[in-house]
């Protein structure tokens, strides 16, 4: 009898630990995706800087038509490196920098005092993902 409860009470500490270490190793695993993922997504907001210098200096197509342009060369990147492409979430992406861009830049111009300059994106009739009037 005594052997019994000395087996159960092992039996019961070794399920115990078990779950512990299933639970460790399946959190584990999908911390370390999830840790590729954002890796990933790093890298290919990386690239969407100069996608988007390149997409400003096509002077006679619209917002859309750029941010379309620099959709489709993240897209090829992601393609070429194995990474998961979410086109929404990119293009969010995309407007934001763009954002980001145009206050620096108007706010750079309002403390030199200078026009702007060819190298800076434009205001003019350029918003991305609404067509330009």
């Amino acid at each position: 009898m005594e052997n019994i409860i000395t087996i159960i009470s092992v039996s019961c500490t070794a399920l115990g630990f078990l779950a512990t270490a299933v639970t460790f190793i399946a959190r584990f695993i999908k911390s370390a995706k999830d840790k590729k993922t954002a890796q990933d997504f790093n890298r290919l907001c990386d690239t969407l800087m100069p996608l988007i210098r390149k997409a400003e200096s096509f002077v006679h197509y619209t917002g859309l038509e750029k941010k379309e342009y620099a959709l489709t060369k993240a897209n090829q990147f992601a393609i070429e490196n194995k990474i998961l492409f979410d086109t929404k979430l990119v293009g969010e992406k995309i407007e934001e920098l763009v954002r980001l861009t145009r206050e620096v830049n108007f706010m750079t111009n309002l403390a030199t005092g200078s026009p702007k300059t060819d190298n800076t994106i434009s205001h003019q009739k350029f918003t991305i993902g609404v067509k330009a009037s």
